[in-house]
């Protein structure tokens, strides 16, 4: 079981209209540990705030010689969690000491996946699914604007995902000195693909059946993140765009 290497795949592009990338991925497959980071535009160093969040990471990642003991989901989400609050602080101490940096931040996403389950934390609109048995399930629940109009009932889903405020996010990595971390663990069977994309997927692609679709239509996962890219690009690809794949087997 230990030597099992995890597969992934992962596919970045700036889009059609940004002048840089602001997006960010890791993975480590001795960790099996994985980040995705989504530097707000509109600000003046977005990259620079999706830069020091999967620092973060990989410094800690690097301290550890590798995972032969089990930690167990717990003691992952409580390394997951620090890591944000950590990276958070980062963000913030950077901006604060260097005026025209005020006001950077990222989303993050950053999870242990093992064959078992998925243990992960989550702030902003970056998103994680799990495609079982050909439908895709969202995980996470995107700090957004919008998505306080679905659960009040105002909105539904569906219109929540071209609503010309979804983009609106309600906390972000650095922004302020503290941040609420969404951690959570879910479990994972054989067979299940574990998708982490930033908003230039989800945007674009604004129907998950479509996302499922398509992952289910590539011969393996690096072409399915291909194509998922290229789908956003075709939609528009107004942002940047990144995609990791996780299949369980």
């Amino acid at each position: 079981m230990g030597d099992r290497k995890m597969q992934f795949a992962a596919k970045t592009d700036t889009g059609k209209f940004r002048e840089k990338n602001e997006d960010r991925y890791y993975f480590d497959t001795q960790l099996q540990l994985f980040a995705i980071a989504d530097g707000m535009s509109g600000h003046e160093s977005g990259d620079v705030a999706s830069l020091i969040a999967l620092e973060i990471i990989q410094e800690w990642a690097k301290t550890q010689v590798s995972m032969q003991i089990d930690l167990g989901p717990m003691k992952r989400l409580s390394i997951l969690t620090e890591l944000a609050e950590e990276a958070n602080q980062r963000i913030y101490n950077t901006a604060e000491n260097n005026g025209k940096a005020r006001g950077m931040g990222t989303t993050l996403i950053a999870g242990f996946v093992t064959f078992s389950y998925l243990t992960y934390v989550h702030v902003g609109d970056s998103r994680l699914y799990v495609l079982r048995d050909g439908k895709m399930t969202q995980i996470t629940r995107d700090d957004t604007f919008v998505q306080k109009m679905v659960e009040k009932g105002e909105i539904t889903s569906k219109e929540s995902r071209v609503h010309e405020k979804r983009n609106i996010i309600t906390q972000a990595i650095g922004l302020i000195p503290t941040v609420t971390v969404c951690a959570d663990a879910y479990p994972l069977i054989s067979g299940d693909i574990v998708l982490a994309c930033t908003d230039g997927l989800h945007d674009m692609i604004v129907d998950d059946d479509e996302i499922a679709e398509i992952i289910k239509a590539a011969c393996n996962i690096e072409e399915a993140a291909e194509n998922l890219v290229n789908r956003a690009l075709d939609c528009g690809g107004t942002d940047n765009v990144t995609v990791l794949l996780f299949p369980i087997d």
